[in-house]
């Protein structure tokens, strides 16, 4: 019985990632800001692998550099869109520890988003790992885009943890992974932070 829960819950879980009907999964943050006038690209593939299903989705944004300790981005991942804004509290120019905090809202297949937490980051000279804890809050209107999903209004944390391996000083490779708890007000599954482990692989690219 246990057995099938899971898997139900999986189930469901993949139907929501393809609907676009959470906030986005990719966390490719770290907390060294950009710099004054310097762009960054982010593209990479999520990935949610199951015993029996799985899927993939495309992940994208592009980040500008506003000040030397804020950066303002744009995030498309699957139907949801929107923006982000980051701001780098202890910043680390070159090498070394950064702490930042992220705020972002945006649009998903049935209702809108908002996330904030904190970003933290070692720089060395070509590997630069990174930890983002995040409060996401998701509203749903009346649809069928979400399936089970109940409208109303939503929280769950996200926990990500990953690294950019710098292949050149604007080109680097990224991997993390992500863990949750909390619950999407699944009409018979209310616990889905069991069933899902994300897993990103991307490359970033700066300006």
């Amino acid at each position: 019985m246990v057995k099938f829960y899971r898997n139900a819950s999986m189930v469901i879980l993949l139907a929501l990632l393809a609907s676009g009907c959470l906030a986005p999964l990719s966390n490719s943050f770290t907390a060294m800001s950009l710099g004054t006038g310097k762009i960054e690209f982010d593209g990479g593939m999520v990935a949610l692998v199951g015993q029996e299903d799985s899927v993939v989705l495309p992940a994208f944004a592009i980040t500008l550099g506003v000040s030397s300790d804020f950066d303002l981005g744009l995030q498309l991942e699957s139907s949801s869109l929107g923006v982000f804004g980051k701001y780098s509290f202890i910043n680390s120019k070159e090498r070394g520890f950064s702490l930042a905090g992220v705020l972002g809202a945006g649009a998903v297949a049935s209702g809108s988003y908002a996330y904030a937490g904190p970003v933290l980051s070692y720089k060395s000279k070509a590997v630069e790992p990174y930890f983002v804890g995040r409060f996401n809050y998701v509203h749903y209107g009346e649809s069928e885009s979400c399936l089970d999903m109940e409208p109303g209004t939503y929280t769950y944390l996200q926990f990500t943890l990953g690294s950019v391996f710098w292949l050149t000083p604007s080109i680097g490779l990224n991997v993390e992974g992500s863990a949750f708890a909390g619950n999407l007000g699944l009409q018979d599954f209310e616990d889905f932070g069991a069933a899902s482990f994300i897993v990103l692989g991307g490359v970033k690219v700066r300006f």
